[in-house]
């Protein structure tokens, strides 16, 4: 329960953290873009829950899930930041929003 009421302040925290990042880089003459390809592995049996965690990454600025691969087992997604070490935003992904989702009833 704790987890439910404190999820949407975390999300929003990367919502305004993104969009500052991605300002940033509107107005400034040299932006720091690194995008990458990323194929992030799920394990979410529900399409439900598949759905919702496609739709929180692409409601993150920055972000944007292309598509589901392997019957729902793979997430492909376009990251503008990344490119320099793209294990570590798969993992920011699974452990913020994935293992959440899975919490859900």
């Amino acid at each position: 329960m704790k987890l439910i009421l404190l999820f949407p302040f975390l999300y929003l925290r990367d919502v305004v953290l993104g969009a500052l990042r991605v300002a940033r880089d509107v107005f400034t003459p040299r932006p720091r873009l690194d995008p990458v390809i990323l194929r992030v592995p799920v394990s979410l049996t529900s399409p439900t829950k598949r759905f919702l965690l496609a739709n929180l990454i692409s409601m993150t600025p920055g972000t944007v899930t292309v598509a589901e691969e392997d019957d729902g087992a793979t997430l492909v997604v376009h990251s503008l930041y990344g490119g320099k070490n793209p294990d570590a935003l798969v993992r920011e992904i699974r452990e913020n929003y994935q293992n959440f989702l899975a919490r859900l009833p």
